[in-house]
């Protein structure tokens, strides 16, 4: 069964309370309950003349009234668990009965009104409580079908006749207006879940695919530190025997930084199979995590242009693993496309942490080397972890890559 938003899933499976907007909700239909049952009566006695009980009838919606007052008062005190709540629908129903049954019993149209607490009592509580009011709310049609007093009306057969048929034109408004208002919102809240649904399988399959790349990764750094070391000690010995080679230096001094920028990455990878946590990352300047970011990456692309534009009030920025991968790559893409004009950009923005990443390259594709593929992929899976987002622009001569980062994700 179906519940509404405002309705907790322990409320509907029997624990816990009612929220309080749900209590709200059902004190407002309470009372558009007890104004049209007055309204009915006033419509009886003072338009058609009919003989009414009205003292009795004064009582039943007094009562009614109190019963919404002391909905209020348990609403102060806390809320009220599924039983009461299935108590305070059956009063309602049986209020509304009383009414019906001093006002011509089953002949009125508007005996359809009890199907009001029923509606509730399916939309909000278990399943056995709904069954429960519609055992109730049969119960009393059936007994008005019986006994009732009835409505002795100063009009002619023919008006009434009429008069009734006018109720029954009422009752369908009312019943198609109840309609629109539960059932169709219902229709929306199961759109919204089956939206939300495929929204999930969809990231659960792309998060299994990452999740295998990861472990490809992981043991691939793993697999990678040997021969690493033995480069390492290869390229120390032929730094040390060439170092005063004009030929040889500066290529292996290149070497050198490439190597250092690989052993950094293969450590973040250790860092994160072994599963880090984010709070370990103590939180630095944007500027200066930015600054640092732009200064390794240069080891890898040593002949690209990057121009940094940095904004005055920049946060503090977590400095994490995930997040460097994200602007690493979006970096690596444009030095691709475009290594003599490159710029990264920081700013603040609404509330939001903006990073671009801005090429010259002539479009999405243009001159781009061929790759995995799995870039952007991971960039917008990593980004998911912060609440952020990417988004990829194309402008007149280039691309612009831009990270969106809520402030409280991004370390403000």
């Amino acid at each position: 069964m179906v519940r509404m938003p405002w309705v907790s899933l322990d409320f509907a499976q029997g624990r816990g309370r009612l929220p309080d907007d749900a209590q709200l909700r059902l004190m407002l239909t309470r009372a558009v309950l007890i104004v049209a049952e007055a309204a009915g009566v006033a419509l009886l006695v003072g338009v058609l003349d009919a003989r009414l009980p009205i003292l009795a009838l004064a009582l039943i919606l007094l009562l009614h009234v109190t019963l919404n007052v002391f909905a209020w008062w348990r609403r102060r005190m806390g809320g009220c668990a599924p039983a009461e709540v299935a108590l305070q629908l059956a009063v309602d129903a049986a209020s509304i009965g009383a009414v019906v049954y001093l006002t011509g019993g089953y002949a009125n149209p508007f005996i359809s009104l009890l199907l009001v607490p029923l509606i509730l009592s399916a939309v909000m509580l278990p399943a056995h409580f709904a069954w429960a009011m519609a055992l109730w709310v049969g119960a009393l049609y059936t007994a008005l079908m019986h006994f009732y007093r009835p409505l002795v009306l100063q009009v002619s057969d023919q008006a009434a006749v009429d008069l009734h048929l006018a109720g029954m034109w009422l009752n369908f408004l009312l019943t198609a207006a109840l309609v629109a208002a539960f059932v169709g919102h219902l229709a929306a809240v199961l759109r919204r879940r089956d939206a939300a649904l495929a929204e999930a399988r969809e990231r659960r399959m792309r998060d299994e695919q990452l999740f295998a790349l990861g472990l490809q990764a992981a043991g691939a750094a793993h697999d990678l530190a040997t021969p690493m070391g033995s480069m390492r000690i290869t390229v120390d010995d032929l730094v040390r025997d060439y170092a005063h080679d004009e030929e040889l230096a500066p290529a292996l001094r290149v070497l050198t930084g490439q190597l250092a920028r690989m052993e950094t990455v293969l450590a973040r990878l250790a860092c994160a199979a072994r599963a880090r946590s984010q709070a370990l990352a103590l939180p630095e300047p944007a500027a200066d995590w930015l600054s640092r970011l732009l200064e390794h990456w240069r080891l890898m692309w040593p002949d690209a242009r990057v121009d940094l534009r940095l904004a005055d009030d920049l946060p503090k920025i977590a400095d994490d693993p995930a997040l460097e991968g994200v602007v690493v790559t979006l970096l690596n893409n444009a030095a691709e496309v475009s290594p003599e004009h490159v710029t990264l950009a920081c700013r603040r923005d609404q509330g939001t942490l903006l990073i671009e990443v801005v090429d010259q390259g002539g479009g999405a594709d243009a001159g781009k080397a061929p790759g995995w593929g799995v870039g952007l992929e991971l960039a917008r899976a990593a980004l998911v972890r912060f609440g952020g987002e990417l988004e990829l622009l194309e402008q007149a001569r280039g691309m612009v890559a831009r990270v969106r980062l809520p402030l409280t994700g991004s370390g403000a």
